[in-house]
């Protein structure tokens, strides 16, 4: 005699309902399997070599030269953003360090951050252009990161000086400049090595953000760093100005031709002569200028990095989301040169990105290294061609600030600063 006990329909009727649960723990568990097997995947990508690949970029390919006469609109319009950027960043640096810490310890370490990184995307490039057999391939521009170097200023630098002195009564005001230099490239030195970390997991970010979320607060930066920011100089001085800034806007968006003229080099011409008939330029700002005219040896204060790492902990709040802030912008960067219709890898450009920060920080730099945001409007002014020229920039930021300070007279339809 066998017994069974029936099973009361309301328990049936539960384990029926449970049947959507248990499969949406199933699917959940396979996506997270899934993730990680796509991340040890990236990660056994970054750890894979390629030198051929590596080599293509100094293979000879007729579809793509090494330059067209467009790139002097792309040089043109990078060196003045970096030169806006560096011009900022140091007015408001003398408010509390000497020139000779700005000029003979900073800017050297930011030229040679910049040689890197130009140099290493125009490399990129190439290897691009040789590997799709394509002749429209544009770099990406790299420069200072901007937000980053007002966060240092204001959030490490001054805080740092300004405490020092208050303990020491007001006296002893270089060794507080000196600190307070020391701690911010400690800091820098550390953002360097969050974004090398971070480019582990640059990719999988890119691969599994959308396209809009990447984009849309890119777009909003774009609407004020490089269009209000750029434009408020323009429009304090309108008589020097607005003729320029005119012909860049039939010649960029209208398609206007100057003939074999660049429109970049029209505008430049014409602002300057009326920067200087309208007394805009003072030849006092040229002589002053002059006098800091001379070399700049570089500076490595890996000891003094080192030493000062324990001071960095109150500004971890400002290192920290500096260095991931960078590390999404050039996620961002990326994503939109893919837009453009030029696919870089993400964790390489994060790569040269960190190892720019890296570098300028081992030189004395207290500037983040980072791509920029106009990679698809360069593309059309170079009329799709290699941005070669902002290698030179390096260059005139090396010889001294003052060279700079003279061609930025010759710039003052864009800047605008007396």
């Amino acid at each position: 005699m066998s017994s069974s006990l029936p099973i009361p329909l309301n328990d049936l009727h539960h384990s029926n309902d449970e049947l959507p649960i248990i499969d949406e723990r199933i699917e959940n568990k396979s996506n997270v399997m899934q993730i990680f097997t796509n991340l040890k995947n990236e990660i056994r990508e970054l750890f894979t070599f390629y030198p051929t690949e590596w080599l293509n970029a100094f293979r000879s390919n007729p579809n793509y030269p090494l330059f067209v006469l467009g790139d002097i609109d792309g040089f043109v319009g990078l060196f003045i953003n970096n030169l806006a950027t560096l011009f900022a960043v140091i007015l408001n640096l003398k408010l509390v360090l000497e020139t000779d810490i700005i000029y003979g310890k900073i800017i050297p370490g930011v030229a040679l951050a910049m040689l890197w990184g130009n140099f290493y995307y125009v490399y990129m490039a190439r290897k691009l252009a040789y590997k799709e057999n394509r002749g429209d391939v544009c770099t990406m521009p790299y420069g200072i990161n901007t937000p980053g170097a007002f966060a240092f200023i204001f959030s490490i630098i001054f805080p740092t000086y300004f405490t020092c002195l208050n303990k020491n009564n007001g006296n002893d005001k270089r060794s507080c400049e000196e600190l307070a230099w020391y701690v911010a490239i400690a800091s820098n030195f550390i953002t360097a090595i969050i974004l090398l970390f971070l480019c582990l997991i640059g990719e999988f970010i890119r691969k599994h953000t959308p396209a809009i979320a990447l984009l849309s607060s890119i777009s909003a930066l774009g609407f004020t760093y490089l269009a209000l920011n750029e434009y408020l100089p323009i429009a304090a001085s309108p008589i020097v100005s607005f003729l320029p800034f005119t012909i860049v806007i039939l010649g960029y968006f209208g398609d206007v031709k100057f003939g074999s003229i660049p429109v970049a080099f029209v505008a430049l011409i014409v602002g300057t002569i009326l920067a200087w008939a309208t007394s805009l330029n003072q030849a006092s700002d040229v002589r002053n200028a002059a006098l800091i005219v001379k070399p700049y040896p570089l500076v490595f204060p890996i000891k003094e990095i080192f030493v000062n790492l324990n001071e960095i902990t109150p500004y971890l709040s400002t290192t920290i989301p500096t260095a991931i802030s960078i590390a999404i912008g050039t996620i961002q960067c990326v994503e939109s040169a893919r837009q453009a219709g030029d696919f870089y890898p993400t964790r390489e450009a994060m790569f040269a990105d960190g190892i720019g920060t890296l570098i300028a920080s081992l030189f004395g730099s207290i500037l983040g290294m980072t791509t920029f945001i106009d990679h698809r409007h360069l593309k059309r002014w170079v009329r799709n061609k290699l941005i070669l020229l902002p290698m030179v920039l390096p260059f005139y930021l090396y010889v001294s600030l003052a060279s700079m300070l003279f061609f930025f007279q010759s710039l003052q339809l864009f800047l605008s600063i007396q």
